[in-house]
């Protein structure tokens, strides 16, 4: 072939490629929106009116923009994306003080409270909604709205390291935490306490301001660090998610958590104090409190001592109508047992944390976009399911090998697929091979480390749940094909 034609059918190719992923992706953006849906995130987490700043507006030139902006942290408490759609107690906060002006909201992505203040001041944004503690200091920086809710600080620590039972134990420990965190504070007025009875001083480490509380605390679970600080709602998420982490005493007294405005702009917290008082009077004030600080957040538990076949050498009850379906695939329907069980460990009546219920706990927007009506019965979810999961496959139509491909998109299914394609790009920055999982995943890792997430245009994401949920259905697969033919 001539050497002009070969390069020719190649470049075409190459094209035909990028426009069959292009399409794809639009699909995956249909599917995952469920169509008119505020919540999807097809452009990713950067919102309109994120890195332009204004001058400080009123309520009423607010009203008349058509849009608020909120100052927020990417974690997974406050803003992130999960499945495509964007979610967060602040976030959902945000757009019920939006619908009460009769505007949009726009969430404005800061990395800590001296940046937030400044940026608040100057008027890139218009509301601090971030977890943010109420502390005398900070009341002469800003105007605080009535406290949404109260916590207190505790230590938190690597199961392996030496217990503390007690604030004192902490003399002489290395305590890592943000210096601009009220938990900095607090552990140096501890440590003069503990020094003034003779005791050691805590030896308080200032960790990169870009870290946030569960960057932290990951770390600890690790045992990279032994001891931090965090407020009791974050730490038990945590605790409850990650082994390796203890919860130790509360070392303060009861604070406020409040969203902030600016210096004299009282009608916009009247504003902000009447939303909050209006969902007090309703569940679903406690609902989402719930959801977001106290609802399991371990997305994918695996019972490892549960046999992966019974005697009769069936996986599930559901197993004819796997096979069926799987076959229209032509998936290996034990893979897709394998990533049911991971799911929903076959329970159809199943819901998680995010409001994803059935076999293969559907977002309620995908359904949607699925045309799955009823995510609880079986056929509709495990049919919409794997036609998620070919669109997902088809998605990373440039990966070549067969495993390899449906592994991305078994991370994809996960998180959503702008984190994994957000990794793949770091990995290729580093001149990784972004075809194969294995290259791909520490970069998945790395996304819930801000100075990762910033780079992507999807943020913040839990990177060990896509790379836990990939090698465990990689695992139980093994054993399902082992016991069972296909």
């Amino acid at each position: 072939m001539p050497r002009r034609l070969a390069f020719a059918l190649a470049l075409l190719g190459a094209v035909c490629a990028q426009k069959a992923h292009a399409a794809t992706g639009e699909t995956l953006a249909r599917i995952e929106g469920g169509g008119a849906n505020e919540d999807a995130a097809p452009e990713g987490i950067v919102t309109r009116a994120s890195g332009h700043p204004d001058h400080p507006r009123t309520l009423e030139e607010i009203r008349r923009s058509g849009y608020i902006r909120i100052l927020t942290r990417n974690n997974d408490t406050s803003f992130f994306i999960y499945r495509g759609h964007r979610m967060g107690f602040d976030y959902e906060l945000g757009k019920r003080l939006a619908q009460r002006l009769g505007i949009r909201v726009d969430m404005v992505i800061t990395t800590n409270w001296g940046d937030m203040v400044p940026q608040l001041l100057r008027g890139e944004g218009d509301v601090i909604a971030a977890e943010v503690t109420v502390t005398e200091a900070r009341k002469q920086e800003v105007l605080f709205a009535a406290p949404w809710g109260h916590t207190r600080e505790v230590v938190v620590y690597r199961a392996s390291a030496p217990p503390i039972a007690a604030p004192g134990d902490l003399a002489g420990k290395e305590v890592h935490v943000r210096r601009s965190s009220a938990y900095f504070d607090t552990l140096t007025d501890l440590s003069r306490t503990l020094e003034a009875r003779g005791l050691p001083a805590i030896r308080v480490h200032a960790v990169p301001e870009d870290w946030e509380t569960d960057t932290i605390l990951t770390a600890v679970s690790k045992g990279e660090i032994l001891y931090t600080v965090a407020d009791g709602l974050l730490a038990r998420i945590h605790v409850a998610s990650f082994a390796g982490l203890k919860m130790g005493p509360e070392i303060s007294a009861d604070r406020d958590l409040a969203w902030a405005v600016r210096p004299g702009d009282v009608k916009l917290k009247k504003e902000i104090d009447a939303v909050f008082r209006e969902l007090r009077k309703k569940p679903d004030f406690n609902l989402l409190r719930h959801k977001y600080f106290e609802e399991d957040r371990s997305f994918q538990k695996t019972r490892r001592n549960e046999l992966y076949a019974s005697e009769t050498g069936t996986l599930s009850p559901y197993d004819a109508m796997v096979r069926r379906y799987a076959q229209e695939h032509a998936f290996d329907w034990r893979l897709v047992a394998a990533q049911i069980y991971q799911e929903s460990h076959f329970d159809p009546r199943r819901k998680s944390w995010a409001g994803a219920s059935g076999l293969f706990q559907l977002m309620p927007a995908t359904a949607r976009g699925l045309g799955v009506d009823d995510p609880t019965d079986p056929e509709q979810s495990i049919r919409g399911g794997l036609e998620y999961m070919q669109k997902l496959k088809d998605h990373y139509v440039d990966v070549r090998d067969d495993i390899e491909r449906y592994r991305f998109a078994l991370a994809a299914y996960n998180t959503g697929s702008g984190h994994i394609d957000d990794a793949r790009r770091l990995a290729r920055g580093d001149k990784k091979d972004a075809k194969k999982w294995r290259e791909v995943a520490p970069y998945v890792l790395r996304l819930s480390q801000r100075k990762y997430a910033s780079r992507t245009r999807f943020g913040y994401c839990r990177g060990a749940e896509p790379v836990d949920y990939v090698r465990h259905i990689d695992e139980r697969f093994a054993g399902y094909a082992q016991l069972v033919p296909r």
